[in-house]
């Protein structure tokens, strides 16, 4: 054998032998990549990351894995446990050898499970969570985009009150300097009677902070935009603008409330607020709006000859809000019917559905004006062409009081009295006409249907009695 041939096999057998070593440290370097990836999301997020099953395809680069499970271990995170039932990581073999390992991630069939992080109302939870540990290191993987998609979010603020978000897909993308921009979108929303078709948002997640903008939530036949932010440090201070364009009212309103009012909102809301609580605060508009919360109203404005308008649609309906204290204040309301009545003041529900109004009723003071007691002693304040009267409303939506109605009895009781009295001194047909009206003005009030006035049955004609025919004188027998 030549010199030559055995220098050739020699250096096949030394490329073969380096090549081999090479392979066998690519080889182990990318069989800890799954170690090395488990670690660092246990310190990305922490929280204890359980794999059912991981595959690692080297030539193209992909490690996949299934049936992941995360269960949170940070008091402060919002979060509490999540499952992901398909995951791909994707690197370059290139890369292997850098000091860090840029991967991208793919995500689907994916659930999150948030609870509320309000004050002490989370105390055994947090009890229950170790605090964070310092991390050791920086680890060598970085994430640099994650796409996920057929995701679900269940959010618990209270034990009666849950956000659920179906349909979840976004992309995030990590410019290299420790901030990411997300692109998210989701199929359907929906937060007790709120209800949204589709909805879509920016994220701009930085190291202090989120950033939320361009958002879009359909509600039909209406839609909600709006932005805001979000602090990750000390007491995650928030803020939050939201506008909507008509959204129908029974989507913003407690399941109690809802057979009693209806139209489409359009308004504003302003937010702030941290762990600790927030406020709410905003002004509104109802188009279309019906309210049938008011029975008594139809009460007053029959005795005065006007139009019921429970359950009939308004023409105008505005109210400035403020939730505070878990306490929704109603201020400058204004209800109109035009030419029928109007409705302003104050009102507030409490968190148990409590009531409490400080309402003033208007009437056309052309109607009061013919019922001149009405007027001097109930719709006493004249303003705008209407006389207003103080209503103070209390109690639940199933059972709402007034005061008004034991003074608009009183008063008409003195009403009818006038009016018998001066029907007697002008016959006794006109008395009775007027102890009628006195009396339907009387079960008006009462919610009572009056007995139909028995019709007295005619008098019989006296009939002259019959006379005996006058004897005939006898006529002599011939």
């Amino acid at each position: 054998m030549s010199r030559s041939v055995v220098s050739v096999i020699i250096g096949i057998l030394v490329v073969l032998v380096l090549l081999g070593g090479a392979g066998a440290f690519i080889w182990w370097k990318l069989s800890g990549l799954k170690v090395q990836l488990v670690s660092d999301v246990e310190k990305a997020i922490g929280a204890k990351v359980d794999i059912a099953s991981m595959d690692l395809d080297v030539w193209k680069g992909e490690l996949h894995a299934a049936g992941i499970t995360l269960v949170n271990q940070r008091a402060s995170a919002p979060w509490e446990k999540g499952a992901i039932a398909q995951a791909t990581v994707r690197f370059h073999l290139s890369d292997v050898f850098a000091s860090t390992l840029p991967v991208s991630v793919e995500v689907s069939s994916w659930n999150v499970l948030f609870h509320a992080r309000s004050g002490t109302s989370d105390s055994s939870f947090t009890a229950a969570m170790p605090e964070p540990t310092p991390a050791s290191s920086p680890g060598r993987i970085q994430v640099t985009q994650i796409s996920a998609q057929d995701g679900s979010v269940e959010i618990d603020l209270s034990p009666d009150r849950k956000v659920s978000v179906h349909g979840v897909g976004f992309d995030a993308s990590n410019n290299g300097a420790g901030v990411w921009t997300t692109q998210l979108q989701a199929s359907s929303l929906v937060a007790g009677p709120l209800t949204a078709t589709t909805t879509a948002v920016q994220i701009l997640g930085q190291s202090d902070k989120i950033t939320f903008s361009n958002l879009h939530m359909q509600c039909d036949p209406g839609g909600i935009t709006g932005d805001g932010e979000v602090y990750l440090q000390g007491e995650h201070d928030a803020r939050v603008n939201l506008k909507a364009v008509d959204v129908p009212l029974t989507m913003l309103v407690a399941v109690e409330w809802q057979m009693k009012l209806s139209g489409l909102v359009s308004g504003d809301l302003h937010y702030e607020g941290n762990d600790q609580g927030g406020d709410a605060k905003g002004q509104m508009v109802i188009n279309h709006g019906k309210f049938n919360v008011l029975p008594w109203m139809g009460k007053v404005t029959a005795m005065v000859g006007l139009q019921d308008i429970s359950d009939v649609e308004v023409d105008k309906a505005t109210s400035d809000y403020e939730w505070k204290d878990r306490t929704l204040h109603l201020t400058n309301l204004d209800v109109r019917k035009n030419d029928v009545t109007r409705i302003g003041g104050n009102v507030d529900v409490d968190a148990t559905g409590q009531v409490d109004g400080r309402l003033k009723l208007g009437l056309p003071s052309t109607v009061t004006s013919k019922w001149p007691q009405l007027q001097d002693k109930v719709f006493s304040v004249q303003q705008d062409d209407f006389n207003w009267a103080d209503v103070h409303v209390t109690g639940t939506s199933d059972h709402l009081q007034e005061d008004l109605t034991q003074r608009l009895l009183a008063v008409s009781i003195s009403q009818g009295t006038d009016l018998l009295n001066q029907a007697s001194q002008q016959g006794t047909n006109l008395l009775n006409q007027t102890t009628q009206k006195a009396t339907d003005l009387f079960n008006s009030f009462m919610g009572t249907t009056p007995a139909p006035t028995p019709t007295p049955a005619p008098s019989p004609t006296p009939t002259p009695p019959t006379q005996a025919p006058a004897p005939q004188p006898n006529t002599p027998q011939h």
